[in-house]
């Protein structure tokens, strides 16, 4: 059996959409972890972030029909997850409206004694803004290119170089420390 590209793949589950997923599933799956972990990293939330990729998940399915090749298929999905990320901190804003202000906690991250470099910069992105973070994440965990980032965020491509080489410079003065 042949090994078909992801414009292949894509083109196929669109013509075999609602009846056969197997395709489907052949196609979401490889991303399945990266955009765990995008998620999870963004909201700084395991559960949230569940919740986040499976709407994600069911957006995708429910608008791949109509997905045209403008960016690619990478791009879109986490232009999607972009989108769900944001609606579901919308939501916890309405929630903590309502109840009290126990998601704080979540925000604020404990001090460590950091053993590694990673464990660090885990710790230092918590403090960033969301749109910082958030161009950090889709950079370096999704390896996205700057403009499909851009495109992601609604920003300039020169925005989000200029923010991507602030965060650069905090977090290695940070790193000194």
């Amino acid at each position: 059996m042949t090994t078909l590209n992801e414009r292949q793949l894509v083109t196929l589950v669109q013509v075999n959409l609602p009846y056969d997923t197997r395709l489907f599933q052949q196609l979401i799956t490889p991303y399945l972890p990266i955009l765990k972990g995008y998620c999870a990293k963004l909201l700084n939330n395991q559960s949230d972030a569940e919740d986040v990729v499976q709407e994600t998940i069911i957006k995708i399915l429910t608008h791949l029909k109509d997905f045209k090749w403008a960016v690619s298929f990478k791009a879109w999905l986490f232009k999607i997850a972009h989108n769900e990320c944001i609606n579901k901190i919308r939501d916890r804003r309405w929630d903590t409206l309502e109840q009290n202000d126990e998601y704080l906690e979540n925000i604020i991250a404990p001090e460590h004694n950091h053993q590694d470099l990673a464990t660090a910069l885990s710790a230092l992105m918590v403090n960033l803004s969301f749109v910082d973070r958030n161009i950090m994440l889709l950079r370096y965990r999704t390896e996205l290119e700057f403009q499909e980032i851009a495109d992601i965020c609604n920003l300039k491509l020169s925005a989000v170089k200029m923010r991507h080489k602030r965060v650069i410079e905090f977090l290695k003065g940070q790193l000194k420390e």
